[in-house]
């Protein structure tokens, strides 16, 4: 089974940026919703190094249909010069949940 939802993942390098890019995609309803998770540690290869940061993760839910327009405003907003995207597939959930999801990007 799968729905038309999906959950759309990146990281920011500040609890500002990433407060930024949520607020932009909810008021432009493109997210339903938009959690920001605490400030976490990072390791990861950038130009060849190994580097260690701290970043806030954001888990945005939206639509399928919606998808290119969140990662265009994840790319248009975003303070790295390559920010992590990633997309999953909702395949089930709560029908109430949904139904609010289509209210609110309506």
């Amino acid at each position: 089974m799968s729905t038309p939802y999906r959950l759309v993942m990146t990281t920011c390098d500040s609890k500002d940026n990433a407060k930024h890019i949520a607020a932009h995609l909810v008021l432009n309803k493109l997210a339903a919703c938009v959690n920001i998770l605490p400030q976490l540690e990072s390791i990861y290869m950038w130009q060849g190094e190994v580097t260690q940061s701290d970043e806030f993760k954001l888990l945005i839910k939206t639509k399928s249909a919606l998808v290119n327009e969140v990662i265009e405003v994840i790319q248009t907003e975003h303070s790295y010069d390559v920010p992590e995207v990633q997309v999953i597939e909702i395949t089930d959930g709560a029908q109430q949940y949904f139904n609010w999801m289509e209210e609110v990007l309506n």
